[in-house]
């Protein structure tokens, strides 16, 4: 009894939690469009973004709660999930397009807008899309379904890793978009999956920028990814993500991936910082790819 008495009260501290632990600044700076109305050359279209409804929508995986470390763990009996049977997705074009486009996948209680201001500041040219998971569990939109805050559904993630995997091809077909020249970006458990995508689908993603991501697969397949970029940014005081960046990274390099990994002075959530080092990032990627035309 007194287990499941704690397990009780763990639960209904979520909502205290929650309220006492967001850094304002912070949460504005990941909430979906606060600004992106008219920055840079994003068309009108982007005033339809909205704020998030609550301040879960800022948030990735759990940990940002502040419980005790370890005690989302012991949750180890599986939620239950909804799940819609399309993605819900928003294409934003630039009036001068750069030709490349950048694939956005959320964090836990996010949606298919909330990387679009990180987005627009760090490629301002580039055509946005964005794409919201199919799964629902406890109210919180996810990319596949938990088990506990690092544990998940290993047969979750590999179904929707393929129906999403088969959506975007589709849809970046038909709006005539290159995905060779696509950059994935994910925060959290949008990260986690594009991860998980890379290693299951070696041939899909060729860069990405993974923020606050873990790995999540527990039989990686033995991939080429000689092909692949990835810019990892671990958050230094990250409780429950940053220990597993080692190891992920570790693992997209044994497979012969080209990572570049850093660790900033931050939490789970995303500042400033993450906007700089990924536009520093990504400038430096285009660079290179200019030269190599040139001598081509």
């Amino acid at each position: 009894m007194a287990k499941y008495r704690l397990i009780a009260l763990l639960i209904s501290a979520l909502p205290i939690a929650i309220a006492s632990n967001i850094d304002p600044v912070h949460a504005r700076d990941v909430s979906p469009c606060a600004s992106i109305g008219h920055q840079g050359n994003v068309e009108k279209t982007a005033k339809d973004c909205v704020e998030p409804r609550g301040t879960k929508a800022a948030l990735g995986e759990g940990q940002a709660l502040g419980l005790p470390e370890g005690a989302l763990k012991k949750l180890s009996v599986p939620e239950p999930i909804t799940r819609v049977h399309r993605f819900a997705y928003r294409l934003l074009r630039p009036q001068n397009p750069s030709g490349e486009t950048m694939i956005l996948l959320h964090g836990s209680g996010g949606d298919e807008t909330s990387l679009f201001k990180l987005a627009s500041s760090v490629a301002p040219h580039a055509t946005l899309f964005g794409v919201s998971g199919r799964v629902t569990q406890k109210g919180i939109k996810r990319w596949y379904a938990r088990i506990t805050a690092t544990e998940f559904d290993q047969n979750d993630i590999r179904k929707e890793a393929q129906a999403f995997a088969d959506f975007l091809k589709d849809r970046m077909a038909a709006e005539k978009l290159d995905l060779n020249r696509a950059v994935f970006i994910g925060y959290s458990n949008g990260a986690n999956l594009i991860a998980a995508m890379a290693l299951l689908d070696p041939n899909l993603i060729h860069r990405a920028v993974l923020l606050r991501a873990m790995p999540v697969l527990h039989a990686a397949p033995e991939v080429d990814l000689r092909r692949s970029r990835f810019l990892c940014v671990a958050g230094q005081k990250d409780k429950i993500y940053a220990p597993f960046a080692p190891a992920l990274e570790e693992l997209l390099r044994d497979r012969g991936a080209n990572v570049d990994s850093l660790t900033i002075a931050a939490g789970h959530l995303l500042g400033k910082e993450d906007v700089q080092v990924v536009s520093e990032w990504l400038s430096a990627g285009s660079a290179v790819a200019a030269r190599g035309r040139q001598q081509q």
